[in-house]
């Protein structure tokens, strides 16, 4: 996605494609993903190539597995919020920060994972709440001054302990959805 805004992927099976599953760029807005599972790929999902620090991201209840790097990599964006992801089996690093952007994780579950998360330099900020962490390795990094998510919007906390049983049941495809 380049330029876009007001989009959402959810509930959807994205694994085994060419470069990244995805990559939201240039300034793309208003972007929530939610309720997918992604793996199987060197590079999950990439967000920035800009240098405007303008774009608002809400990604939560995601699964993503097997992968290298990207789980996302957040690039100059004004306010990442990420939430009861899932993330396992990841062997460069999980969730990074970079440039100016703001990130917020909470109630996150981690496994298996390089580097869960961290910020690349002193300008890019991140706070996190409520995760868990088993059998990970490297930077579990914050960073700065964020925001506060519920200051945009309402949302309800899974507690992380659930999050991996929850997306094993509920995250991507579903036949209840759309029929």
């Amino acid at each position: 996605m380049d330029t876009a805004d007001h989009i959402w992927i959810d509930h959807n099976r994205i694994e085994r494609m060419n470069d990244g599953l995805i990559d939201s760029r240039k300034d793309t807005s208003y972007l929530t993903v939610s309720w997918n599972v992604l793996g199987e790929q060197n590079k999950a999902f990439g967000i920035g190539w800009t240098d405007n620090v303008t774009a608002r991201m809400t990604i939560h209840h995601n699964w993503i597995h097997d992968t290298n790097q990207r789980n996302p990599s957040i690039d100059n964006v004004a306010f990442a919020h990420l939430y009861n992801n899932h993330m396992q089996n990841v062997t460069s690093y999980g969730n990074l920060s970079r440039g100016a952007s703001k990130t917020v994780i909470e109630n996150s579950y981690y496994q298996s994972v390089a580097n869960p998360y961290y910020v690349d330099t002193t300008a890019a900020s991140l706070t996190q709440t409520g995760s868990i962490c088993v059998s990970c390795t490297g930077k579990q990094q914050t960073n700065g001054t964020t925001f506060k998510p519920g200051d945009h919007y309402s949302y309800t906390l899974d507690p992380a302990a659930d999050v991996p049983a929850l997306l094993k049941q509920y995250a991507g495809p579903q036949g209840n959805i759309g029929s």
